[in-house]
């Protein structure tokens, strides 16, 4: 995303909306802001390699931050905003970041987890203790480019197999703004983006997918219609109001849509021509009650935040190709493989494995270290199967990755947080599932010999207490005895199986 671009051919252009409230920014505003912030960057002596930091909700300053990072090479990290300090912390700390951007919300979770090396703290909208006013820092300085615009890259945190924080660091390219690459060009040019597109974008920013949609649609000089919290009768209203043309969903939204639908009348508006699911694989009748409803207009890919590949099915091909995820899009090729790294012929299940295929202008640091059976084929442990025309059906995950309303959660961070309730012998954390968010987060727990009254309440506050609420247990189920091996290892898939239905 480069801005100037767009706004030398038309300013007045609307580049990012946000819904309901109405903020708006104007590419013509979008470039002053993002050439501002960069500038003040700099004034701080944050340099081409450094990290800024964005820690806050859906705001019409989301893209300014965005746009200032990649124009001044740096690596633009957006983090959860719904962490506690503590969770935070951890981020910080790996990230090390020169800048940080917040809101008044987060003002003092963010002060919580910094450490005293971040020289360069800003604050949107109203003051906030130890943070320097946004608005009046850009105010302060020139409007012109920097002289040393550089592309940066973007930084997204997932929790690996033990919740603690891994960083997917895309490598910098090392060319100006205005040249780098497209991101996702396949899958973009498949869903019909360019500049005349309006995105709505109804999950929060920090997330993968919100992220490269808005980034590809700020590129082409589209507008973005952003929802400061989801609701599926805001979302429905921002569509008919704004003239969307493209909308992006994990598929525990399109439930909630499809609940508004079942409620009353709901009105389509002629200009949603595109809808996008991703996140999680949407169930075949979820897909089907969109159709009913929207006619054949949801498209479906399935990726790695870390960008190994994507794969993509259409509306068309879903319907004869139900519960597929598709086919692979740009320079990929799919695997799948036994435990020994093997190729299974079509309809074996295995690991799903992506190859890429050419030039790769956006790869991780660090991707050349991870081990795989072949060289430069990579994957998320999820388990699949390949149709002899080459679509993926996914059937699962190989690890015990909790995966709710197309969130990542990992079960060892949970763990460790129950375990220091004093209630609390011995706990395992498992996904069951759940109709609306495909998973929920249950824990499973021995009790001291102390252990008071109403368990599952108090078990569920203390987690709420100290992790995101979105990790915390929606069940609390408390048993004799954990299966453990001689090792002292849990033994999970035997509990998994003791607890599974008959």
């Amino acid at each position: 995303m480069y801005p100037p671009t767009i706004a030398r051919e038309r300013p007045d252009h609307l580049a990012y909306v946000m819904a309901p409230s109405g903020a708006t920014l104007t590419y013509a505003e979008l470039d002053d802001a993002s050439n501002r912030l960069a500038q003040r960057l700099r004034h701080a002596g944050v340099q081409i390699g450094d990290t800024l930091l964005i820690a806050m909700e859906n705001r019409v300053e989301w893209p300014v931050a965005v746009a200032a990072g990649l124009r001044a090479g740096l690596y633009v990290t957006p983090v959860n905003s719904h962490l506690r300090a503590g969770e935070l912390a951890a981020l910080v700390s790996e990230a090390r970041p020169a800048a940080v951007l917040t809101s008044p919300v987060l003002a003092s979770t963010v002060a919580a987890a910094l450490s005293d090396a971040t020289p360069l703290r800003l604050c949107v909208g109203e003051p906030a203790d130890g943070f320097g006013s946004f608005r009046d820092e850009l105010a302060s300085v020139p409007a012109e480019p920097i002289a040393d615009e550089s592309f940066g890259a973007r930084v997204l945190y997932s929790g690996g197999t033990t919740g603690r924080p891994r960083a997917f660091r895309q490598k910098l390219l090392g060319v100006h703004p205005a040249d780098a690459p497209a991101r996702h060009g396949g899958l973009m040019q498949k869903l019909g983006l360019n500049r005349d597109t309006v995105l709505l974008s109804p999950a929060p920013n920090y997330h993968a997918a919100p992220f490269t949609f808005q980034l590809a649609t700020l590129t082409a000089g589209g507008t973005v219609v952003c929802l400061e919290k989801f609701g599926a009768a805001a979302a429905m209203a921002a569509i008919a109001r704004h003239g969307v043309t493209l909308s992006q969903w994990v598929p525990t939204m399109l439930i909630r849509l499809l609940d508004l639908h079942a409620a009353g009348d709901v009105p389509l508006s002629p200009a949603h021509r595109t809808a996008v699911t991703s996140g999680g694989p949407c169930a075949p009748e979820i897909k089907a009650a969109i159709d009913d409803w929207w006619g054949p207009i949801l498209h479906e890919y399935y990726g790695a935040s870390e960008g190994y590949g994507h794969t993509y099915i259409s509306p068309l091909e879903a319907r004869e190709r139900v519960g597929s995820v598709g086919r692979p899009v740009g320079e990929t090729r799919l695997h799948i493989t036994d435990d020994d790294g093997a190729e299974l012929a079509p309809g074996a299940v295995g690991s799903v494995w992506f190859e890429a295929l050419g030039s790769q202008h956006y790869v991780n640091q660090g991707d050349e270290a991870v081990t795989s059976p072949h060289p430069g084929w990579r994957s998320m442990s999820d388990l699949g199967t390949l149709d002899d025309d080459g679509y993926l059906y996914l059937k699962g995950r190989k690890g015990y990755t909790i995966v709710s309303g197309g969130v990542n959660i990992y079960p060892d961070e949970i763990e460790a947080t129950l375990q220091s309730h004093p209630w609390v012998r011995d706990v395992a954390v498992l996904g069951e599932p759940n109709a609306e968010f495909g998973e929920q987060v249950l824990a499973v727990v021995e009790l001291a010999d102390d252990a008071g009254e109403d368990v599952e309440a108090a078990l569920i506050a203390h987690c709420r207490e100290h992790v995101a609420t979105f990790k915390a247990p929606k069940r609390v189920v408390v048993v004799d005895d954990l299966p453990r091996l001689p090792t002292g290892k849990l033994n999970k898939k035997a509990l998994r199986d003791a607890l599974a239905p008959a």
